[in-house]
């Protein structure tokens, strides 16, 4: 590359947004699942290994002198949309709302269910204050 010319390293800058996201084979799997990649390789594990070895040396990753350029893994955009997306990651709140979805309520049905017995619930607690009122 020649020091004099600028560019804005589009591709480069995607692909070292690529390695930034992608560490092992459990990222690559995460990403497959929710539509993100289609591996076409033998396994997820090549997959974070082509990645990996695409990010290493490119010109984004190199040491830079200014905080910000026009390239993507400089650029303040970049910088935080990471921060948000780890501050996302590291909320548990959300985390444990997000499971609970996926494994309880991974059906119409099963939801259903659930506002069925909620209902029926509350209906009990009416029925003995109605009985038992307060006094």
């Amino acid at each position: 590359m020649c020091p004099d010319v600028r560019y804005n390293y589009e591709c480069c800058s995607f692909f070292t947004f690529l390695d930034s996201l992608v560490d092992n084979a459990d990222d690559v799997k995460e990403l497959r699942l929710t539509g993100v990649f289609k591996n076409l390789l033998r396994n997820d594990e090549e997959l974070a290994r082509l990645i990996n070895d695409l990010g290493d040396d490119l010109p984004t990753k190199m040491p830079c002198s200014i905080n910000y350029t026009n390239a993507v893994a400089y650029s303040k955009k970049y910088i935080g949309m990471k921060q948000e997306i780890e501050k996302h990651y590291k909320n548990k709140w959300k985390t444990w709302l997000a499971q609970a979805y996926n494994t309880h309520f991974d059906t119409p049905w099963s939801m259903i269910a659930f506002l069925a017995a909620s209902l029926a619930f509350l209906t009990a607690i009416q029925t003995y204050f109605t009985i038992f009122p307060k006094e």
